[in-house]
């Protein structure tokens, strides 16, 4: 995991929180250890506030020079359009040329996809999402030709053709899984019982949910976690009634977390009409701008703010500095903005006017402006 002040800082609460732990004890069964409730607060109130910034502060050698051509292969999810929409407002701001891909739904349309655009000889490809392992070839390929990749939302260290994978890669995801269980260790004062619901064929969702878990096992080691696997199919279909199936055989369950906001489509519905409603808090990672609405509707839910369109412009910046030749350390190192959304701040937090996805900082475009020299 790369490490920043931020970072380092964060790493220090839960150590101490671990070590808490750790020397804690309980006479009430399980592992007689006492869930330190003090500890995951701690790491809770670090987040609460909003982001003071983009975090990224290391400014470009020089200006971008215009007329690139950048190519993104994007997913039929609404949150890839909304990121791929503030992809083209940065490069326009740079006067670069932005194209999209749109790929199908079929085990080989990444890779097709990918094909698609190396033809164009495009000076980038940016992709999301997509394992590297699956469109290797396709990556070695636009090696070939002189093109580089940028991966984000992927797991892993970048293979040879791509030149990071750090944008909302392992160690962010992993931040974030600590952050959600923290929280969820905090508010139910050690008393958590956890239905994880995720997608396991997505290896950087693993990531969110292995953090989550472990985190809850260091500050909660009675607290109780169980996964449920669903399938890319499943949203909005299946998922509702798998949510209300695993309630209805636990009622002690007291959390459902979402490995992704788009995994709660149908779901509040359908735990109404189950008499669920009022039996679990919701909490996960990547919020869609619906789940922001319930939260301040008042939905008692817990969300880590992901800044949808700072994300499209840090792509952009990666490649400003690869075009440059510009060391990539800094921004690879430098997390997105965060912040734990909840109740008690929701109404002042920074949403985007025009998505309604959380974007945490309301100048971002100014200060990539600076940093970009423009």
């Amino acid at each position: 995991m790369k490490t920043t002040r931020w970072t380092k800082a964060f790493v220090a609460v839960v150590a101490a929180s671990m070590f808490a732990t750790a020397c804690s004890s309980s006479d009430d069964g399980g592992s007689g250890q006492a869930a330190d409730v003090s500890g995951a607060q701690a790491v809770a109130d670090q987040y609460e506030a909003a982001p003071a910034g983009l975090v990224l502060d290391t400014p470009l050698s020089k200006a971008p020079v215009a007329g690139k051509y950048v190519i993104s292969i994007e997913t039929p999810q609404p949150i890839s359009s909304a990121k791929n929409d503030a992809i083209q407002q940065a490069a326009d701001l740079l006067g670069w040329r932005y194209q999209r891909i749109t790929m199908g739904t079929d085990a080989e349309a990444a890779g097709k996809a990918i094909d698609q655009a190396i033809a164009l000889k495009p000076d980038a490809i940016h992709m999301s999402g997509t394992p590297l392992s699956m469109v290797a070839k396709q990556i070695e390929s636009a090696k070939a030709a002189g093109i580089p990749v940028i991966a984000d939302s992927v797991s892993g260290e970048p293979i040879p053709g791509v030149i990071s994978t750090s944008l909302d890669g392992d160690g962010q995801v992993q931040e974030w899984g600590k952050m959600v269980a923290s929280q969820v260790v905090a508010e139910s004062e050690g008393k958590a019982n956890v239905a994880i619901f995720t997608i396991t064929d997505y290896p950087i969702l693993n990531i969110f949910t292995d953090a989550f878990t472990a985190q809850m096992k260091a500050q909660c080691p009675d607290c109780k976690v169980e996964l449920v696997n669903q399938q890319v199919a499943d949203l909005g279909t299946k998922t509702p009634q798998s949510v209300v199936s695993t309630l209805q055989r636990d009622p002690n369950i007291n959390y459902a977390v979402f490995s992704f906001g788009d995994l709660v489509l149908g779901v509040d519905a359908a735990l109404r009409g189950a008499g669920l409603q009022d039996q679990v808090t919701f909490a996960g990672q990547t919020p869609t701008p619906d789940n922001l609405k319930s939260l301040k509707d008042g939905d008692n839910s817990v969300w880590v703010g992901f800044p949808v369109q700072i994300l499209g412009w840090r792509v952009i910046d990666m490649l400003a500095r690869q075009f440059n030749g510009d060391d990539l350390a800094p921004a690879d190192a430098a997390f997105l903005p965060t912040q734990l959304l909840n109740a008690e701040n929701i109404d002042s937090a920074v949403i985007d006017a025009d998505t309604g996805y959380w974007v945490g900082v309301a100048d971002y475009q100014d200060q990539f402006k600076a940093l970009w020299l423009k």
